[in-house]
This record gives C-alpha cells, sequence and structure tokens, in this order.
C-alpha cells in the first residue's frame, strides 16, 4: 500500500474541520455501545456530553491522522515511530504535513503558523495558529511520504505589499517569477467584500468585469499581481517578497 503524501495528508485533514472530537474514536459513526464502551475504558476522558454526539462521524486526535493512513497509533506511538523529532521553536523548516506534538497531543501542520487537530471535545476538528495551541516538537511521520510531488512545489509563503506607502502582509504563490496574491487578501486590503465563487479567470470589482491569470491552490484563488494593479490602475514593481504598488 502506497503512503498517503504530506499533501494529501494535509486535504484530508482539511476535509474533515469540524468532525466532533471524542477520545477513542478514529473516524467512525458513534454507536450508544461504542460511547459506552469508551466511557467505561477512559472515564473523565470522555466527557459526558459526549453522549449527544451518538450518530455521528467522530474521531480523535491521532484517528485524524490514522484515519488519514489506515494505520492506527495514538500520539505516543506517531512521536515514537517518527523518523524526526525537532523542537516547535524549529516549525519554520518543517514541511507541510509534518505533525505537531505535545504529550498526550497531535496535530498537523498546515504552514503560515497553523495546524489542524482533532483538538478536543469543546472544539473538534478545527484550524488553528501554533501560537495559541501548546505544542512542544514537531515530527516527521514515519507513515507519510513527504517526497515534494512536482505540482505541489507551488508553496503559498507571506508577503509584503505596498500601495499607496502603507504595508499589508499577504498570502502569495511565485510561480515563475510571476507573484500571485490570495484573492481575500486583496480584498480585505481594498475593502472590499469577495465572493468565494469565482468563474475560472474573472474578476468582478464594482459591477465592472475583468480578465485576470490565477492559481487555483487547495480552494484559494491567487491573483497575478500585475492583472490587479492594470484593474486598479496602479503601477507595480517588484523586489524579492514585496511588492510596492503606486498610482499611475
Amino acid at each position: 500500500m502506497a503512503k498517503v503524501t504530506a499533501a494529501e495528508l494535509v486535504a484530508f485533514a482539511k476535509s474533515k474541520l469540524g468532525v466532533p472530537y471524542v477520545f477513542g474514536m478514529k473516524g467512525t459513526v458513534m454507536t450508544l455501545a461504542k460511547y459506552n464502551e469508551l466511557k467505561a475504558l477512559y472515564g473523565a476522558l470522555v466527557w459526558d456530553s459526549d453522549k449527544n454526539k451518538v450518530g455521528k462521524i467522530c474521531c480523535d486526535c491521532s484517528g485524524l491522522i490514522s484515519w488519514a493512513t489506515g494505520i492506527i497509533r495514538n500520539s505516543q506511538g506517531y512521536h515514537d515511530t517518527a523518523l524526526e523529532v525537532h523542537p516547535i521553536s524549529t516549525i519554520k523548516k518543517a514541511p507541510i504535513g509534518a505533525a505537531v506534538w505535545q504529550k498526550g497531543h497531535i496535530g498537523i501542520y498546515i504552514g503560515n503558523g497553523e495546524y489542524i487537530a482533532e483538538d478536543g471535545s469543546a472544539y473538534g476538528c478545527r484550524r488553528n495558529k501554533l501560537s495559541k495551541a501548546s505544542f512542544t516538537h514537531w515530527l516527521i511521520l514515519k507513515d507519510i511520504d513527504y517526497t515534494v510531488q512536482e505540482e505541489d512545489s507551488e508553496m503559498v509563503e507571506q508577503a509584503k505589499l505596498i500601495i499607496d506607502g502603507r504595508e499589508f502582509v499577504v498570502d502569495r504563490i511565485l510561480k515563475d517569477g510571476t507573484n500571485y496574491i490570495k484573492i481575500r487578501d486583496i480584498a480585505d486590503v481594498l475593502r472590499y467584500e469577495v465572493s468565494s465563487k469565482v468563474e475560472q479567470a474573472k474578476l468582478i470589482v464594482n459591477g465592472k468585469e475583468y480578465t485576470v491569470e490565477r492559481i487555483l491552490k487547495d480552494g484559494t484563488n491567487y491573483i497575478k499581481i500585475r492583472d490587479i494593479a492594470d484593474v486598479l490602475g496602479y503601477e507595480v514593481t517588484s523586489k524579492g517578497s514585496i511588492a510596492v504598488l503606486t498610482k499611475r
């Protein structure tokens, strides 16, 4: 059986956002009998209110990864079988899809200082900032293929956008020397509302329709910054991760 790739693990985790947490569940429907069994086994780790989740697909933190791979391990088992273990202070060196770990808990690093995890009965499967969590290490898991696939080589990174002297931090993809900026970040900068339904390469601003180049990655649109500048009537100059827009 082929290993799950890091990109597939992240995509799987994103598809499970909102799945309820119950300690001991591994991504199956929880029956009343299963709830009673888990409550007898684990006591207070299974909340009384978890009984309200009977009939729903439920999962715990290690179960999210096990659900994706088909190989069941607990959070300590992932730590003990990891190919590499690093302090969380070096997370910037971690590949997308690395595990983030602390004793008794595990999640999945998705980049930009964020993770996805089944974060407990109060939260379920959620996306959260690492700065708001207490992970102590990141792991290279033996069950995951971290080989970078060509189609996954377009990494999302943060960049600085300067418009009329004001600085904004935005997500971008740099592809073949061209900057593509996350359209929701552009909307926030310009104080526009944006619909998630974007029709291929059409951008509609104040009722006017423009043809632009975009990259669609993990459900997020990134628009070519030179096209954005043309739409708004700006000149654009780029230097590394900084793009400067000035009125023509």
